[in-house]
């Protein structure tokens, strides 16, 4: 697909999400510039930090390892993968790309030919093809496992997910009941309750965990090299532990209610001149 392709194809999935046409010239709107960056920004800490193996070396180098969720093991082929020898909980995932994760809470049951069927076919899967992320580009396939969080209950902790403007917390939407019951919590850069919706209601009942203040700050350090990033964290057994870096939240379709939040949260974020690449003509600053 050719960049002028690509725009209007960019462009059809963003009307029909957000509700109005969106100016990838002149961009003002948070999701506008997540249009922008898909089209034109080529800064290659986006595509460093997006793979999931090589990210933790960064990550190291901000915040120390101990933020890392263990490492069980990486591999080129799924032929490679020595299950006998990995943990009874774990979690598969594919290096190169978004949803693909295999919770894994018992070995012992896994129907192993299914399994690799799927990361299989995860590895013959390119973002950047069907979502025109750039960052997915060039990334090299790879499956990883690393030990599986768990909350207090034994469920499958929250998702703090913080949105970082050049090293600055604006906003905190924390997904919970991921894999049954979704919901969402927004919270401002004082971790204060947000009347915000996008995608998922809130859990009137969820409370912030103590660490929460830790991970904003974490968040900061992690993103703090970027003009925007979406810095995912956990807050499990008393600890603060990295998820992943996110640069293209909901591929720039991800409508806010209210609407106008779109607007506020764009303003939050000054892009990059064209040194990544882009255009010159192409970027306006609010």
């Amino acid at each position: 697909m050719d960049e002028i392709l690509r725009e209007r194809h960019l462009r059809y999935r963003m009307r029909a999400a957000l509700g109005y046409e969106p100016n990838l010239y002149q961009p003002k709107t948070f999701n506008e510039k997540l249009g922008w960056r898909i089209l034109h920004d080529r800064n290659p800490l986006l595509a460093l930090t997006t793979d999931k193996i090589n990210v933790r070396r960064y990550v190291a180098d901000r915040a120390g390892s101990d933020v890392l969720i263990p490492l069980l093991g990486t591999w080129s082929h799924t032929e490679d993968i020595e299950w006998e020898k990995l943990p009874k909980r774990f979690v598969l995932k594919g290096s190169h790309g978004w949803n693909m994760n295999l919770l894994v809470h018992d070995r012992t049951l896994l129907d192993i030919p299914a399994v690799v069927a799927q990361a299989s076919a995860w590895l013959r899967c390119n973002h950047y093809k069907t979502a025109g992320e750039w960052a997915y580009r060039d990334l090299v396939p790879r499956l990883l496992a690393e030990e599986m969080l768990l909350d207090a209950d034994g469920g499958i902790p929250a998702d703090l997910k913080f949105y970082v403007f050049r090293g600055r917390v604006r906003l905190l939407r924390v997904h919970t009941g991921r894999h049954g019951d979704h919901r969402a919590n927004s919270y401002d850069e004082q971790l204060e309750p947000l009347a915000l919706r996008q995608l998922c209601e809130p859990d009137p009942h969820y409370v912030l965990p103590p660490e929460a203040h830790d991970a904003l700050r974490l968040a900061e350090r992690i993103g703090a090299e970027f003009d925007f990033a979406r810095v995912d964290l956990y807050c499990v057994g008393g600890r603060v532990w990295f998820g992943e870096i996110t640069h293209y939240d909901g591929n720039a379709c991800a409508p806010f209610r209210p609407a106008s939040f779109d607007r506020m949260m764009g303003d939050y974020w000054t892009l990059s001149s064209s040194r990544h690449g882009a255009s010159s003509t192409a970027i306006v600053s609010p």
